[in-house]
C-alpha cells in the first residue's frame, strides 16, 4: 500500500466511520477533553493498523476492534494517572478537568454502562450498533452462543440500572 492509498483510506474510514470513534470513546471516558484525547489516540492507532488490513471483515469491524483495544489501554493508563493525580490533590495541588453538559437521561445511560466490566461495554456498544452474533464473535473472539448469553444478562443488568432514569420535560 503507498502511502497515498493509506491517506487515502484512511481519510474515508473516519468519514465513514467517525461515529464508531465516538461512541467508544464515549463509553470509556466521561470527560470531554480526554474523550477527545482518546479519540486521537484511536485514529493514530487505526493509521498504523491500517496496512495490516486483510479485507477478511468489514472496515467497521476492524475499526471496532483497534478502537476497543486502544480504550482499554487507555483505561489502564488512566487509572494510574488518576492515581497520581489523586496523590497531588491529597497534598493541596488543584487538578480540574472539563465537564460537558448533556441531556441526563442519555447521560446515565451511557453512565450505567460505563459501571459494567469492560468486556461487557464492548458487547453492548456492538449489539446497540447493530452488529450480528456472528460479528460480534468474531470481533471479540468469543463464540456467537456466548454473544446472546451474555447480552441478555448485560440487558437485564442495565435495567435494574436505569430504572430511575427521570423522564425528559
Amino acid at each position: 500500500m503507498t502511502g497515498q492509498e493509506q491517506h487515502d483510506i484512511f481519510h474515508a474510514w473516519m468519514r465513514d466511520h467517525a461515529g464508531i470513534l465516538h461512541k467508544v470513546a464515549r463509553l470509556y471516558e466521561d470527560c470531554l477533553t480526554r474523550r477527545e484525547d482518546l479519540i486521537q489516540e484511536i485514529q493514530i492507532a487505526i493509521w498504523h493498523a491500517l496496512p495490516t488490513f486483510r479485507k477478511e471483515s468489514e472496515p467497521s469491524s476492524y475499526i471496532y476492534r483497534i478502537a476497543l483495544n486502544r480504550a482499554l489501554s487507555w483505561v489502564r493508563r488512566e487509572r494510574a494517572y488518576r492515581r497520581k493525580v489523586a496523590a497531588y490533590e491529597h497534598e493541596g495541588i488543584e487538578h480540574s478537568d472539563g465537564e460537558d453538559t448533556e441531556d441526563p437521561r442519555l447521560e446515565a445511560i451511557y453512565a450505567a454502562i460505563r459501571r459494567l466490566p469492560k468486556a461487557d461495554r464492548a458487547l453492548i456498544l456492538l449489539q446497540l450498533e447493530g452488529f450480528r452474533y456472528e460479528e460480534i464473535a468474531g470481533t471479540l473472539g468469543i463464540s456467537p452462543t456466548n454473544v446472546g448469553a451474555r447480552l441478555t444478562r448485560i440487558r437485564q443488568k442495565l435495567a435494574r440500572m436505569l430504572t430511575d432514569i427521570p423522564s425528559q420535560p
